[in-house]
């Protein structure tokens, strides 16, 4: 049932990518758009969070671990790392498209969650880095140089977008690690979303204000509510990935998680795409490799665990 779950937000990753990558095209501003995508899901949890006795309560917890010395700081990070997930989100989407930018984020949560799940950061603790953890992460990376190895050949590829996307992907796995310990203490997935959010929301507002002082420009504020879901949607995922990455460990979480990333980004380029070209058999390829990569690492766990 926790697979299912994560499949599902994986699917809605897919679909807030899109959805912030114009909105940032929209206001001609990628720190602006991440900055008001990240609003509108903080605004959404203000109202469920301050709603609710029981989230209340969770952030009473973390109040009182702090003023007890008892939560470490690093805890209140993982808003800092949601902040950059958007911004780059925002940025690299309407240049590479769901698909590549998902496949990208991908090869970085993969390789880099052998890391944390090693160090024990997540409250599963600590697990070994065994020889299918790391082929399945091999076989994702190189799924990741298929699924771009088009735009390799073009005369306007840029590197930078897919860098900038694979190290945002490994931001994102110490991220999902920082929050399911954040989880533990608050015990409620909102208010660990809601502190999540609030940190982003710090984060953003400096990086907006440096950004406007330097000559940054913001366009016309979209009229369209559905380009303000980003947030929501990416709450819905705070929430759920804080609540089952104890069960099931980081790069477990990251494993079922990407399928639905894959699955959704693939549809989302198919029937809507965002860059010239669309779907590639490159692509598709390497969306499929990157789910044989899943599934051998699962089945190689499960059998060397029996």
């Amino acid at each position: 049932m926790l697979g299912l779950l994560t499949i599902f937000i994986g699917a809605l990753v897919a679909l807030q990518s899109r959805i912030n990558g114009s909105l940032a095209t929209s206001v001609h501003n990628s720190i602006a758009g991440a900055f008001l995508s990240n609003f509108a899901g903080w605004i959404f949890l203000w109202i469920l969070v301050f709603g609710s006795k029981k989230e209340r309560a969770g952030l009473a917890l973390v109040r009182d671990a702090w003023k007890a010395k008892k939560l470490k700081p690093w805890y209140l990070l993982g808003g800092v790392a949601g902040g950059f997930f958007l911004s780059i989100q925002s940025i690299t989407v309407p240049e590479l498209g769901v698909a590549i930018f998902t496949i990208a984020t991908i090869g970085g949560q993969t390789v880099t969650s052998l890391v944390v799940d090693k160090m024990g950061i997540s409250p599963s603790g600590k697990k070994h880095i065994t020889l299918p953890r790391v082929l399945g992460a091999a076989l994702t990376l190189m799924a990741v140089t298929i699924a771009v190895f088009p735009k390799l050949s073009g005369a306007n590829f840029k590197l930078l977008p897919v860098l900038l996307t694979v190290l945002v992907g490994a931001v994102v796995a110490f991220q999902q690690a920082i929050n399911g310990q954040l989880n533990v203490v608050t015990g409620r997935p909102l208010a660990t979303a809601w502190i999540n959010f609030s940190v982003g929301s710090l984060v953003l507002s400096i990086s907006l204000i440096i950004n406007v002082l330097n000559g940054g420009h913001i366009a016309h504020i979209p009229t369209n509510p559905w380009v303000y879901l980003g947030g929501p949607l990416g709450l819905i995922f705070i929430a759920v990935s804080a609540y089952v990455v104890k069960a099931m460990g980081v790069l477990n979480f990251i494993l079922f998680s990407v399928t639905g990333q894959l699955v959704g980004a693939l549809l989302l380029d198919w029937l809507a795409p965002a860059t010239k070209g669309g779907v590639s058999s490159y692509l598709i390829f390497g969306t499929l490799l990157t789910l044989g990569s899943i599934l051998f690492s699962q089945i190689a766990e499960k059998k060397k665990v029996a």
